[in-house]
Order: structure tokens, then C-alpha cells, then sequence
């Protein structure tokens, strides 16, 4: 993912503004469609530089959080809001899977098509499976016990068994992949960005079962499934998210978030699905109305996040903001990133 180093200050402060109110926004008539739940900004937790990253892992045993962070994995502990250690180096950090049974986790390197294997205890680097060029969402499957990464450039889905670390196998995807959702239930659905479209792999297989169009949707990035409803939730780079019945394809809604949204996540104790966007917002979306109860305002850049399933709370990824340029014109003032920061939102009890 390549970010944007510089944009006017101008719209950093109107979001600032915004989360400053210290509320969410919701419309009269959202609010009555679904009992409004609120969601609060509980602070920050930095980073450092350099300024680039993507997808955020969360593991709910540990209380830690992973985060691709340029050429490492930054570790967090969330309860200390400390940074615990680093996985690296790797030549551009995207995708993070944990198999905490194994006490293994497993780092796409974007630019070499490496697979890095990691100790969980001691976060130091124990194995480097190649794969394909472009490596980048990683998840694990734990019906399959597979680690699975999809590759861009290379159009590919790569199985992992993670009891050997050997590649299992390698399934042509039908397009440029950007991430992937598990049913646990054996099938993978990934968001097809070249073409708008969701392709469902059988794992064990390796056969793609279907390929289904995403209307009125360009550049799927995020994608997250819900069990209860069996629906996926496909969010889409011009401003929309798509709502999929993962049985047959049918696209059940399309939804309005904001643009630029890299990541979907899933609340299923709550009935909530998240997009985070790039302008500095959360969508929340009803899992059971397939509509949007809240837009939460968050921080410029903040289009990465996951979630605690446990508690239900939100970390979004984001560029640490400064001031570039003289101050004495305020209308031509500039803004850039130095570093990343973790913005943490709750549930309000």
C-alpha cells in the first residue's frame, strides 16, 4: 500500500475538529432503525516512524497487536499500550497470520514473495517459506489448519501447512487479489480488485468454486464474513460497501461508507461490521438491517484497522500528523507523516 505524504492541513484539522465533539455522528433516521451504540476515542498508542504500514492482527489471548510497519511487525501489548517488540527485517511488511497452537506466526514480505515464520514468545524469525511476488493478506484457518496468503501481481492464493511450513498449494485466482475472509467451514472468499468481483475457493481443494460481480463497487480492498448471517462484507474504494450472501453470490446491499477504506471488520456479538476509511471516519454498519447506524470520526489516513472480538474494541492505524512549512500563512499551511500512530476506540458501556 503506498500512502500519500502530504495533503493540506486543512482537512486533517476538520477531522480533528470533528473527534473533538467526542461523539458519533448518526442521522434521525438511522438512529431509528437501530438502538444507537456509542463509540469512544480512548487514545493513542505510537509507533514511530517511518510512516507506512498496513493490515493490524489481533490476538485476543495475548492481548497483543501486530501491525505491518514498513520493513517490521510492530508487537503491542494493548493493556500497557507498550511496544513489546518487532518481527523483521522484511522487505515491505503487509499481511500477518497467528497459529497460537504451534506458537508460530507467519509475515507476508511483499517486494521477495517470502513467507516469514516467527516465534510468538520471542518474535524472532525461525523459517522463510517462498511464495509468490507481491505476497500481501495473510489468514489462518484453523478448520483446514492452512495459513493462506494471496499475491497481487502474481494472482495467486498460496496454502500453507504450518505443521512443516511446506507449501501445500497454489491456486490461480482469476485476478489481482487483495484480501481474503474464512468461513470455517473449509471455503475462502477473496476480494478480486481488477475485475470488482468475490472468488470462493475450496481449501482443501484448491478449487475456485465461483466467481461472483461486485455492482456498483470499483477496487475491493477489505472483506470480512460473518457466521451467523453467512454474509461477507466487501468494502470498496469508491465509497461503497457491498453486502454478499457468501451461499450463492447475491449482492443483498450496497452501502455508502468513505473512500479509500482498506479494511472490514466484523462484530458478530454486537451485530456490527466496520469500514474504516481513508478520510478519518469508522462506517457502522447493522448486520441485521444491512444498513448504516453510525459514521465515527476518526484520524486522516486511518483506512487500516481490526478488531478485539472480546471487547469489542477498534484499533485504526494511522499517519502521527506535524506541521510542515511556515506557520505565518495558516490558508497554505501543510501537514505530513513522520510515524504511525494507533488510535484506540471503545464501545461505550
Amino acid at each position: 500500500m503506498h500512502k500519500p505524504r502530504c495533503r493540506r492541513v486543512g482537512q486533517a484539522l476538520g477531522v480533528l475538529a470533528v473527534l473533538a465533539l467526542g461523539r458519533s455522528v448518526t442521522t434521525h433516521a438511522e438512529s431509528a432503525a437501530v438502538p444507537k451504540i456509542d463509540y469512544i476515542f480512548t487514545g493513542q498508542i505510537s509507533l514511530g516512524a517511518p510512516a507506512s504500514n498496513d493490515y493490524l492482527t489481533f490476538d485476543p489471548v495475548n492481548r497483543r497487536l501486530y501491525v505491518a510497519h514498513f520493513d517490521q511487525v510492530t508487537v503491542v501489548d494493548v493493556a500497557k499500550r507498550t511496544i513489546v517488540g518487532s518481527v523483521g527485517p522484511i522487505k515491505d511488511s503487509h499481511g500477518i497470520a497467528l497459529v497460537p497452537k504451534l506458537g508460530k506466526g507467519y509475515a507476508s514480505s511483499g517486494d521477495d514473495g517470502v513467507l516469514k515464520v516467527f516465534n510468538l514468545s520471542d518474535l524472532k524469525i525461525i523459517k522463510q517459506i517462498k511464495g509468490s511476488p507481491d505476497a500481501d493478506g495473510v489468514l489462518y484457518d484453523e478448520h483446514t489448519g492452512s495459513v493462506l496468503v494471496v499475491a497481487g501481481d502474481s494472482k495467486n492464493l498460496t496454502v500453507i501447512d504450518p505443521t512443516n511450513d511446506t507449501v501445500a498449494r497454489t491456486v490461480t485466482l482469476p485476478g489481482t487479489p487483495e484480501f481474503l475472509a474464512i468461513d470455517g467451514a473449509g471455503k475462502v472468499y477473496v476480494n478480486i480488485a481488477d475485475i470488482a468481483s468475490l472468488s470462493k475457493v475450496d481449501i482443501a481443494s484448491g478449487t475456485v468454486e465461483a466467481t461472483w460481480p461486485l455492482q456498483n463497487c470499483k477496487d475491493p480492498h477489505g472483506l470480512a464474513y460473518d457466521a451467523p448471517s453467512n454474509h461477507l462484507f466487501s468494502g470498496c474504494s469508491n465509497s461503497r460497501l457491498v453486502v454478499v450472501d457468501a451461499s450463492d453470490g447475491r449482492n443483498l446491499a450496497n452501502l455508502p461508507i468513505g473512500s479509500y477504506s482498506d479494511s472490514i471488520a466484523v462484530d458478530s456479538h454486537r451485530r456490527l461490521a466496520f469500514a474504516s476509511n481513508g478520510p478519518g471516519t469508522l462506517t457502522a454498519i447493522s448486520i441485521e438491517s444491512n444498513s448504516v447506524v453510525q459514521t465515527v470520526p476518526t484520524f486522516f489516513g486511518g483506512r487500516n484497522m481490526t478488531i478485539d472480538p472480546g471487547t469489542g474494541a477498534l484499533f485504526v492505524s494511522h499517519g502521527h500528523m506535524k506541521i510542515v512549512g511556515s506557520t505565518k500563512d495558516p490558508l497554505n499551511l501543510r501537514f505530513g507523516w513522520d510515524g504511525i500512530d494507533i488510535a484506540t476506540f471503545e464501545p461505550r458501556p
